[in-house]
């Protein structure tokens, strides 16, 4: 399994999806969102976990420029359900909170405990030997056994294979403005952050195998991918003891009754077939939604027309979506 965390958003979920596929990798969902303390990367564990995360991006950008989204605390506990957190690796809060205090480290991670649940929270360790990030490692474990929270190994890579280091050091230095040659510490110290192999990860975290052994287990249980999730139209509220294909049915049928004077057999059996074919693809929300745009605009003299194969649809003439009738025209509604 592998997560793809983009900054703030998911914009590469989907060619990850397709790569993952193709290489027989199990892709998992997430996204680094930005707070006001450091970066946490947020893990999809199921449906409601991602309406959650686009529900939180989604406020994060409508209230700033671009480039400057945020999320505070309690936007996290808004939008908690379905996700686990990470507290990040070297670049992550909970690392700079170690080097304030161990009392700013537990603060912090409680906080995180109240919004994501003891079971959806994890202090994430990566290795890249450096002697900082290992007296920060070394803090963080303690923080951790303090507050309660389970340790994770991640490895952060930034490239498949080590000889990435340079072009992601390019490309790192074009996003700070950087000439390469007056980037100095900016630049990797070395080319550690690779794609690593199980055997290596537990190589490297030898003296904390519970951290490798959570890192699978927590992977084995997110168990949303993009494969899981389709499309579904919002549910159209309709009047109490109706249902969505109830209450289109009868908008319908009121409809056709004014539409064709009489109702004969002929469009009488197209709508039924229609509507067969809508409730069993599940669209009936589709086709209220639409109607209720429609209703909205005629209302308010704004000029609507329903446009294309909506045409051949009985459906969305007796609703008024469209103005041709598809039974005389003997138009092809599939």
């Amino acid at each position: 399994s592998m997560a793809l965390v983009d900054r703030d958003g998911l914009y590469g979920a989907p060619r990850f999806f397709r790569a993952c596929r193709e290489a027989g990798v199990r892709p998992l969902v997430g996204a680094e969102i930005t707070t006001s303390e450091g970066s946490l990367p947020l893990l999809v564990k199921d449906r409601a976990g991602y309406r959650n995360l686009c529900r939180l991006l989604t406020r994060m950008h409508l209230r700033a420029e671009k480039g400057e989204a945020r999320a505070e605390l309690e936007d996290l506990r808004d939008f908690s359900g379905g996700l686990v957190c990470l507290t990040g690796g070297m670049d992550g809060p909970l690392s700079r909170k170690c080097l304030e205090s161990p009392a700013a480290a537990a603060f912090y991670l409680r906080s995180l405990k109240g919004v994501f649940g003891q079971d959806n929270l994890y202090v994430e360790l990566q290795r890249h030997f450096s002697r900082k990030q290992e007296k920060v490692t070394q803090a963080m474990i303690q923080s951790a056994s303090l507050c309660g929270i389970p340790l994770l190994a991640s490895n952060g890579p930034g490239y498949s294979g080590r000889e990435g280091r340079f072009l992601y050091d390019v490309l790192a230095r074009i996003k700070h403005g950087v000439n390469l040659d007056n980037a100095g510490r900016l630049l990797s110290r070395n080319s550690e952050r690779f794609l690593k192999s199980p055997a290596e990860m537990d190589l490297i975290f030898r003296d904390l195998p519970e951290a490798v052994f959570n890192s699978r287990e927590l992977a084995e249980r997110l168990e949303f991918t993009l494969q899981n999730l389709g499309y579904r139209f919002p549910e159209y509220p309709v009047p109490e003891g109706e249902n969505m294909n109830s209450w289109l049915r009868k908008l319908t049928f009121k409809g056709a009754a004014d539409r064709y004077r009489p109702l004969h057999d002929k469009a009488r059996a197209q709508l039924e077939h229609e509507l067969k074919i809508i409730e069993k693809l599940e669209l009936p929300g589709y086709f209220l939604i639409v109607w209720d745009i429609v209703q909205y605009c005629r209302h308010n003299k704004i000029l609507v027309q329903g446009r294309g194969s909506a045409a051949n649809s009985a459906v969305c003439y007796s609703l008024g979506i469209t103005a041709v009738d598809p039974v005389g025209m003997d138009l092809l509604f599939e």
